[in-house]
């Protein structure tokens, strides 16, 4: 039988079973240890990740087919290497105008799928995509800064497929005053209106200081292979408002922004592989509107929908005024992998919990743990189910750890 209970009601439990023991003379110190126990180090590791072969799905039928960069034939390609103050434009299509000013590039693309291929190096330049069609863009070992607002901006609503050429090294930076655009959104250093599916065995860091650093109106899908780093001082450092599927990969985030995100989630996330660590280090941002305190606290993930765990290597970190390790806005359900969240930060203004949960949590395989230092490990307003088989079952008042 599946165990379902209230943490709350298991904390009381232990705390009645404390009292028991100091009134039996047990030693205090043993009482205190468990206070005192120090987290899982989470720290971030760009190594690479052994995975298996990233197989494309061949039927069409299937949901995934378009989230494929294979599935598209790519016969029209665009070189665009930057040097400096200028950008140098090679190839042309049917349907397809490309503008330059400086090393600011524009793209309006009518004609079908296209391929862009980015290379060079600017310190004040842009790539700019317009048009509701396909569009590949290819980082060839690119460093792109912009001081005025996206690096990469995909005004587009279709797919977005960043490909990262095998064995490159590619940067983007925003800047901190971002140069608006009437009814135009640039939210992130890499920013598009449709889904963005990330792949290629090559290297993007991306370092925002003005908004997010990864963000996508739609959804995002990270395949195997892939190596990302953000690093924001602002905003959420990858985000997508309809969800987030990795596949595989290597995803590091680190945030430092007050009320900051490292990994946020609008729809559903899926995790199938790889490993993703975010650590965030910003305090409760505080807004005062009509007498009113509103606090938002930082959270190294946070999903508003259903996060749903079944393979892979998830880290989460939270060091401010009330952070959280995960804040999770409905169910939660780890099938596999394994999954850490710590909070070590104070709690004047929000308390700090490795994992909140506003849904149910539900753990069926792999392995789970929770440390916070100053508050519960694991909150969860609905009911927590265990399935049955688990190797390891400890709860403490700071540590949660669950092993199949």
């Amino acid at each position: 039988m599946k165990k379902i209970y209230s943490y709350s009601f298991l904390l009381a439990a232990l705390g009645l079973g404390l009292v028991s023991c100091v009134n039996d003379d047990t030693d205090m110190e043993d009482i205190i240890a468990q206070y005192q126990v120090e987290p899982a180090s989470i720290e971030l590791d760009f190594s690479t990740l052994s995975e298996s072969a990233d197989v494309p799905v061949t039927d069409e039928n299937d949901s995934a087919y378009n989230d494929y960069v294979e599935n598209t034939s790519w016969s029209k390609v665009i070189q665009i290497q930057y040097s400096g103050d200028e950008a140098i434009v090679t190839g042309s299509a049917s349907g397809v105008i490309v503008s330059t000013s400086g090393a600011h590039v524009t793209v309006m693309n009518l004609s079908g799928p296209v391929k862009f291929v980015l290379s060079g190096t600017t310190s004040d330049g842009s790539f700019k995509l317009y048009g509701d069609k396909r569009n590949q863009v290819m980082l060839n070992a690119v460093d792109i800064t912009n001081p005025n607002g996206a690096a990469i901006n995909n005004q587009g609503g279709k797919s977005f497929y960043v490909v990262l050429a095998d064995g490159t090294f590619n940067t983007l930076h925003d800047g901190r005053e971002y140069a608006m655009v009437d009814e135009e959104d640039q939210k992130a250093a890499l920013f598009s209106e449709g889904q963005i599916i990330f792949s290629g065995k090559g290297r993007l860091n991306v370092y925002a200081v003005g908004r997010g650093g990864i963000r996508s109106d739609d959804y995002i899908r990270i395949r195997p292979g892939v190596n990302i780093y953000v690093n924001s001082t602002a905003l959420d450092g990858l985000r997508a408002n309809d969800g987030i599927i990795m596949d595989g990969g290597v995803v590091n985030v680190e945030t430092s922004g007050v009320g900051a995100k490292g990994v946020r989630s609008g729809g559903l996330m899926e995790v199938n592989g790889g490993r993703m660590i975010a650590i965030t280090s910003g305090d409760t941002r505080l807004d005062d509107t009509d007498d009113v305190a509103d606090t938002t606290s930082c959270a190294a993930l946070y999903c508003d929908s259903l996060l749903v765990v079944n393979a892979g290597i998830l880290k989460f970190k939270a060091t401010g005024d009330g952070g959280k390790g995960l804040n999770a806005k409905q169910d939660v359900q780890v099938n596999g992998g394994s999954f850490q969240a710590v909070a070590t930060g104070t709690r004047e203004n929000k308390k700090p919990k490795g994992v909140k949960v506003d849904g149910n949590f539900s753990i069926s395989g792999g392995y789970f743990y929770s440390y916070s230092r100053r508050s519960d490990p694991i909150d969860v307003t609905g009911t927590t189910t265990v399935a049955p088989g688990y190797k390891t079952y400890e709860l403490t008042p700071k540590v949660v750890t669950i092993e199949y």
